[in-house]
C-alpha cells in the first residue's frame, strides 16, 4: 500500500518533488531525533519522550569532561546528519568532477568551524585534511588503524544526493563508486561504506520508481539486486591508494572482509522482511532490537541503514510514523536513524505527506533550494575551480575579533555574523562565546569558541603545607606548564574533590603537551613542573583508566580507543 490516503501514489511525483521532500525529511529526522539520542547519553534538559511531530527548544550539553557548557539549541535546528549532506550535495553540485576534492579538502575542514553533533571518525579524517593529507596517509600507524576500524553511520547518514543527483542513470555502477569514494574520505572499514553503499542505492531505487512500491517490496529488492550495489568497484578510489592501503592494514584481506560484511548487510535485511512480513502483528521495537539498534553495534552503518530500509518498507503507507518511531526510539541512534528514515520516505513519497510544522526545519528554503540543484543531476553544475583550503583557526580568530558582521569563510563563500547569547560555562575555568553565521546561499551555521580563564593561584586551605589536595595549578615556566604548591601527595586513591581536580587538570595540561609529540615520563615531569613521583602516580592511573597508552614504557602517548564506530 503506498498511496497517501487520498488516492495518490507515492510514486507518480517527479524527481524534483521528491529531492525536495528527501531534503526537508532527513533535517526533520535529524532535528526530531538529535534532542532524544542527546538525552540518553547525557541527560540534557527540556526534552520530551512522547512522540509529538512539533520541534522543541532544548538545552545541549558541550565540551567533554573538561571544559562543559550548556548551550539552547532552537526548535528545528539540526545537527551533523544535515550539515554534512548539504556539504555532499554543494560539492556535487559547484564543482563537477572534483567533487570529491572539493568535499574532503574544503567542505570537511570549513564543517570543523560549525559541525554540532559531529562524529569522532569524522573529526578526525576532517583534521587530518586540514593538516594537508587524507587520513589513510596519516603519518602514526595507530591513526590509520583507527580511520580503518571506523565502521559507523557518519557516511550512510549524509550520501542521499549522490542518489538524486543520479537517479537518471539506468546503471548503479557510478552511484556505488561515488559513494565509496565520499565514504573514504572520513571512513575506512567495510561496515561504513557497504551499509552507506546499501542506503544510497534504495534511495536511488525509491526515487526512480513509476509505480506504486508493494508492501515488503524494498527490502525484497534489495536482497535480490545485492550484486548491484555490494560489489567493490575496480575504478580508482581515494586518488589511487586508498584500497592498496586497506590491502595493507587489513594483510591483504580488504576485499575478504568487503564481501563478509556484504553478507552481514544483507543478513540484516533479510531480519528486516521477515520483521515486515508479520504485517500487523510486527513489532518494531523487537525488530530494530534483533537488528542490533540498541546495542554496541546501534551506530554502524549496516545496522543503521537496515532499520532505515525496515521502518519504510514497514510504515510506506504513512512515512510521518515511521520518521516519529524512529526519532523518538529510546535507545537507539535516534537523529541519525530518523534523518535517514526521513531520506527514503521523502525519495518515496515526495513533499504532500511532510506535516506543517515539519515544514519549518531549520534553513527549509535553502533545503528546498539545494534539493532543485541536485535534481537537476550533472546538467545543473556550477564547475567551479576548487578553492584553496579554508583555515578554521583563522576564520574562528577573525569571528573572536570581528564579531557582528561580514565574514570570509573562504573564496566565494561569505556569511554574516551575529553573536548570541553565550551558552553557560559549567566549568569556572573557560569561558565560552556564541555566533550565529548566515551564508549568502541561506544556510545557517553555528560557531561557538572555548577559552581558557586565566588561571589564579588558590590559597591552600588551613592546614595545608604540601599535600596535593590543598595546592593550586598555575601556569609556570613553559606554556602549559603546571605546578602544585609543594610537594604532591601519592594518595589519590581517596574521594578528596581537591585531588580529583588536580588528577582533571594534569590529564588535560598532558593531552595539551603530548598533541605534539609522544614523550617519556621524564620529559612530562620537566613539561609540567611536577614532582616525579606524583607524575608516575598519575601517569599509572591515567593508564589504567585509558587516559594514555605505554604510561609503563617509554615514550608515553594518548591512548586511542576504538569505541566510537563514528
Amino acid at each position: 500500500m503506498t498511496d497517501d490516503g487520498n488516492g495518490r501514489e507515492w510514486a507518480s511525483h517527479p524527481l524534483a518533488v521528491k529531492s525536495e521532500g528527501a531534503f526537508l525529511a532527513l533535517a526533520t529526522g535529524d532535528a526530531l531525533g538529535w534532542p532524544q539520542e542527546i538525552r540518553q547519553r547525557d541527560g540534557s534538559r527540556g526534552i520530551e519522550t512522547v512522540p509529538h511531530i512539533e520541534f522543541k527548544k532544548w538545552t545541549r550539553r558541550s565540551g567533554g569532561q573538561y571544559r562543559p557548557f550548556e548551550e539552547i539549541i532552537g526548535a528545528g535546528e539540526y545537527s551533523d546528519d544535515t550539515q554534512l549532506m548539504l556539504a555532499v550535495a554543494r560539492s556535487r553540485t559547484t564543482y563537477g568532477a572534483d567533487w570529491w576534492k572539493a568535499f574532503a579538502t574544503v567542505e570537511l575542514p570549513l564543517w570543523t568551524l560549525y559541525e554540532r553533533g559531529g562524529g569522532g571518525a569524522t573529526k578526525r579524517a576532517a583534521q587530518a585534511w586540514i593538516d594537508g593529507g587524507p587520513p589513510w596517509k596519516a603519518t602514526k600507524r595507530d591513526a590509520v588503524q583507527r580511520y580503518f576500524d571506523a565502521g559507523g553511520n557518519g557516511v550512510a547518514m549524509r550520501v542521499l544526493p549522490h542518489a538524486l543527483f543520479l537517479a537518471d542513470l539506468d546503471n548503479p555502477h557510478d552511484l556505488v563508486r561515488d559513494v565509496i569514494l565520499d565514504g573514504s574520505a572520513t571512513h575506512g572499514h567495510a561496515r561504513a561504506l557497504v551499509g552507506a553503499v546499501a542506503y544510497a542505492y534504495a534511495a536511488w531505487s525509491l526515487v526512480r520508481r513509476t509505480c506504486t512500491l508493494g508492501f515488503g517490496e524494498l527490502l525484497d529488492s534489495l536482497l535480490d539486486e545485492s550484486p548491484a550495489w555490494g560489489t567493490l568497484p575496480r575504478s580508482d578510489r581515494g586518488g589511487g591508494t586508498w584500497l592498496a592501503a586497506a590491502e595493507r592494514v587489513t594483510a591483504g584481506a580488504y576485499e575478504r572482509l568487503w564481501t563478509q560484511t556484504v553478507d552481514e548487510m544483507r543478513t540484516l535485511f533479510e531480519t528486516a522482511r521477515r520483521g515486515v512480513r508479520a504485517g500487523a502483528l510486527a513489532d518494531d521495537h523487537a525488530v530494530l532490537t534483533e537488528l542490533g539498534c540498541f546495542g554496541r553495534s546501534k551506530g554502524a552503518g549496516t545496522v543503521t541503514a537496515a532499520a532505515a530500509a525496515y521502518l519504510v518498507a514497514r510504515h510506506a503507507a504513512q512515512p510521518q510514523q515511521g520518521v516519529l518511531r524512529a526519532a523518538f526510539e529510546p535507545g537507539a541512534d535516534t537523529d541519525t536513524l530518523a534523518a535517514m528514515t526521513g531520506g527514503l520516505m521523502g525519495c518515496l513519497a515526495g513533499v504532500e505527506w511532510i506535516p506543517g510544522p515539519w515544514l519549518d526545519v531549520q534553513d527549509a528554503d535553502y533545503l528546498r533550494h539545494m534539493a532543485g540543484r541536485i535534481a537537476a543531476g550533472p546538467n545543473g553544475v556550477d564547475r567551479r575551480a576548487i578553492p584553496a583550503r579554508p583555515d578554521p583557526r583563522a576564520i574562528l580568530s577573525e569571528l573572536a575579533r570581528n564579531g557582528d558582521g561580514d565574514l570570509v569563510l573562504g573564496e566565494g563563500t561569505r556569511a554574516q555574523a551575529e553573536a548570541v547569547a553565550d551558552p553557560r560555562a559549567i566549568a569556572k575555568s573557560i569561558a565560552v562565546r556564541a555566533w550565529r553565521l548566515r551564508t549568502a546561499e541561506g544556510q545557517t551555521l553555528y560557531v561557538t569558541k572555548v577559552t581558557d580563564r586565566p588561571r589564579r593561584s588558590r590559597a591552600a586551605r588551613p592546614g595545608g603545607g604540601k599535600n596535593a589536595a590543598q595546592g593550586a595549578l598555575t601556569g609556570a615556566g613553559t606554556p602549559g606548564a603546571i605546578t602544585t604548591a609543594g610537594a604532591v601527595a601519592a594518595t589519590l586513591g581517596s574521594e578528596s574533590r581537591p585531588a580529583e581536580v588536580l588528577y582533571a587538570e594534569f590529564c588535560k595540561q598532558l593531552h595539551d603537551i603530548l598533541r605534539m609529540r609522544e614523550m617519556a615520563p621524564q620529559e612530562i615531569v620537566t613539561a609540567l613542573g611536577l614532582v616525579p613521583g606524583q607524575v608516575r602516580t598519575w601517569l599509572e592511573r591515567a593508564e589504567k583508566e585509558g587516559e594514555v597508552s605505554r604510561a609503563s614504557r617509554r615514550p608515553v602517548r594518548f591512548a586511542l580507543p576504538r569505541k566510537s564506530l563514528l
